[in-house]
């Protein structure tokens, strides 16, 4: 899976000027979340993503 997150500030969103998003491959949010220690992240999309050798 393909997670990807809004990398959070301070305030509200619809406060952003910029918005940034990361995205990390993983089997699990939480394994997502432990390889991008120390962000504050809000959890905005899951994808699935095709396993290798397969099409």
């Amino acid at each position: 899976m393909i997670f990807t997150f809004l990398i959070a500030t301070h305030g509200k969103v619809s406060d952003l000027h910029r918005i940034r998003t990361i995205s990390a491959v993983a089997d699990t949010e939480a394994q997502a979340r432990a390889n991008l220690p120390g962000l504050p992240l809000v959890f905005v999309a899951r994808i699935p993503c095709e396993k290798r050798g397969q099409a």
